[in-house]
C-alpha cells in the first residue's frame, strides 16, 4: 500500500492529485507505458464513482463492480475494497463539494507488444478526482433519442476501458447532426441501454427497466429501482420491445455522471406528451436527496 500523503505534491490550478502505481503524484506527471496492455489493446477495466460531499455516492457498490470486472476478466488485484477506499481519500479535494473519482486498472506492462494473454503482468492502477458539475437539474427540458443497432462487443456487463462501440454510436449520432441527442440501442426486437446508460421507461404508472442480462448492472440504476419500490412504484425488470418504447408515456436513461436523463422524442416522435414527465421528476428529486 501507498503511503497516503499528498500534501507535498506540488500543482498549479488546473493539475489534480492522482495515485499510480503506490505513489502520489500530480496527474499530470503520470507517465504510462506505450507497452501497457490498457494503451495498447483497451485491456482494462474501470469505474467512476460521483462524490458528494466527501460521501462516494453508491461507492461500496462502485468498488465491488470494480473487483468483479476485474476478476472476470483475470486481472489480479491484490486489494480489497477498503484498500480501494482507503487509497481514494487523500484523492478528495475538501474544497470541492461534487467531485468525479476516476479508477482504471489495465493488465499491465509487457515487454513486447502480443495479443497472447500474459500470466505474470502486473497491473497498472491509476486513480485520480476532478470536480464536476451535475449537468442539469429539474428544469431541464429533456433529450431527443434516436434508435440504433447495437454493435458493441457482446460482454457489455464489463465495464471494459475497450468503448470504441460506444464511441461509435455517439459518432453516428454526430453525422446525423444530432450530436447532442442520445442512441437507444436495439438488439433484435428489444432496446437494451444507451451506449453509457441505463434505459427507463414508464407506461400506466410502472417503471420498466431491461434486467441485468448481459447489460451493465449500473449502480445509478440500481438506486433508482430502490427509490422506486420504496415510494411504493412497481418496477418490472424486462427488456422492452421498440414499440413499447416508442408507446412509453416517459422514457429516461441513467448513469453517474448524468444521474436520470429524460428522453423527450424518439426518431422525431415525441414521447409522451413531449416533456419530462411526472414519475421522472418524482424520482429525479428523490435522488437529489441521496446526495447529502
Amino acid at each position: 500500500m501507498a503511503n497516503n500523503e499528498t500534501a507535498n505534491i506540488k500543482m498549479d490550478n488546473n493539475d489534480s492529485a492522482a495515485y499510480f502505481n503506490g505513489q502520489y503524484l500530480p496527474l499530470s506527471q503520470v507517465s504510462i507505458s506505450p507497452l501497457d496492455r490498457g494503451f495498447l489493446f483497451g485491456d482494462g477495466i474501470y469505474e467512476f464513482v460521483p462524490v458528494f460531499n466527501g460521501k462516494a455516492l453508491g461507492g461500496e457498490q462502485h468498488w465491488q463492480r470494480l473487483l468483479e470486472g476485474l476478476k472476470s476478466v483475470d486481472i489480479p488485484l491484490t486489494y480489497s475494497v477498503q484498500d480501494l477506499k482507503d487509497i481514494a481519500q487523500p484523492l478528495l479535494s475538501d474544497g470541492e463539494p461534487t467531485q468525479i473519482l476516476y479508477v482504471q486498472i489495465t493488465r499491465g506492462v509487457e515487454a513486447v507488444r502480443k495479443h497472447r494473454f500474459p500470466v505474470d503482468a502486473k497491473p497498472t492502477v491509476l486513480m485520480f478526482s476532478t470536480p464536476f458539475t451535475s449537468p442539469f437539474d429539474i428544469t431541464y427540458p429533456g433529450c431527443d433519442a434516436y434508435f440504433q443497432e447495437d454493435l458493441r462487443w457482446q460482454r457489455c456487463s464489463i465495464k471494459s476501458i475497450s468503448l470504441m462501440g460506444n464511441v461509435m454510436s455517439y459518432l453516428q449520432l454526430a453525422k446525423d447532426g444530432v450530436a447532442n441527442s442520445e442512441a437507444l440501442l436495439i438488439r433484435g426486437e428489444h432496446v437494451v441501454e444507451a451506449p453509457s446508460s441505463n434505459l427507463f421507461m414508464a407506461k400506466g404508472g410502472v417503471v420498466f427497466t431491461p434486467p441485468v442480462d448481459n447489460i451493465l448492472a449500473g449502480v445509478t440504476r440500481q438506486l433508482i429501482i430502490d427509490i422506486a419500490e420504496n415510494q411504493g412504484i412497481e418496477v418490472r425488470q424486462v427488456f422492452p420491445t421498440v414499440s413499447e418504447v416508442k408507446q412509453a408515456d416517459e422514457v429516461w436513461v441513467s448513469n453517474s455522471y448524468e444521474e436520470l436523463k429524460p428522453i423527450i422524442s424518439i426518431d422525431g416522435d415525441k414521447v409522451g406528451d413531449g416533456k419530462p414527465g411526472p414519475i421522472w421528476q418524482r424520482l429525479f428529486s428523490s435522488y437529489q436527496l441521496l446526495k447529502h
